[in-house]
């Protein structure tokens, strides 16, 4: 499935960070990658979300997003450091 390209905002630092990302539904986890942007710099990341319980499929859009605004962020948070 694909995730169509979306602006994300940093909470603490206002950059504003574009990404767009596809992600497959396997037996035991939602793997997933992403392409992230930002005033030209190009990241590629990519993760898995484990399966614990049959539920997540059926959000596994909203858990992707959330995943990638995760790393996202955390990005930030180690350059400002």
């Amino acid at each position: 499935m694909h995730i169509a390209a979306t602006t994300h905002e940093h909470g603490a630092s206002a950059k504003v960070y574009t990404y767009e990302g596809d992600y497959e539904i396997g037996d035991d986890a939602i793997r997933w990658q992403a392409a992230v942007t930002r005033e030209g710099d190009r990241r590629s990341l990519s993760g898995s979300i484990p399966l614990s319980s049959p539920s997540i499929a059926s959000l596994a859009e909203h858990a992707v997003r959330d995943a990638i605004l995760q790393r996202i962020d955390a990005l930030d948070d180690a350059q400002g450091a």
